[in-house]
């Protein structure tokens, strides 16, 4: 069964976007159904005014995983459709990285590496901190 196509009405040009952008990476989407919290309420108590974006590498992302079968997986590509996407090529953290360094944006995730190269960029992240807790890390 092919891939269901990825909804281009709510796709944005990275320059018709906000500075205060936050970035959705695979992990961020699948956290509230790990953990069982409001995405939403806990961005907006965490980092105020911050506009969600998702990139399309990451919709692609979880359209493969989706394949497997697991319900989280299904309900955080549900959840992505919510928010406005960015059309970015690529695979993987490389992707998502490079656009967070050349806007500025954060990024919220949970991947170790991508953090840590974010932070090392000069470039603020968003991770979860007990169950649901967000907490903004500043480069």
């Amino acid at each position: 069964m092919p891939d269901p196509p990825l909804r281009t009405e709510r796709f944005f040009r990275r320059e018709d976007l906000p500075d205060n952008c936050l970035i959705l990476d695979a992990n961020a989407l699948l956290s509230p159904f790990e953990f069982g919290f409001n995405l939403d309420l806990e961005i907006e108590k965490a980092a105020p005014g911050r506009k969600i974006l998702v990139p399309s590498s990451v919709i692609r992302e979880l359209q493969d995983l989706a394949k497997k079968g697991d319900w989280r997986v299904k309900a955080a590509l549900e959840l992505a459709g919510k928010y406005p996407c960015v059309d970015i090529k690529g695979k993987g953290d490389a992707p998502i990285f490079n656009l967070a360094r050349e806007t500025g944006w954060m990024v919220m995730t949970q991947d170790r590496k991508l953090r840590a190269s974010l932070r090392k960029s000069g470039v603020p992240v968003l991770l979860i901190r007990g169950r649901g807790h967000l907490q903004v890390m500043e480069p």
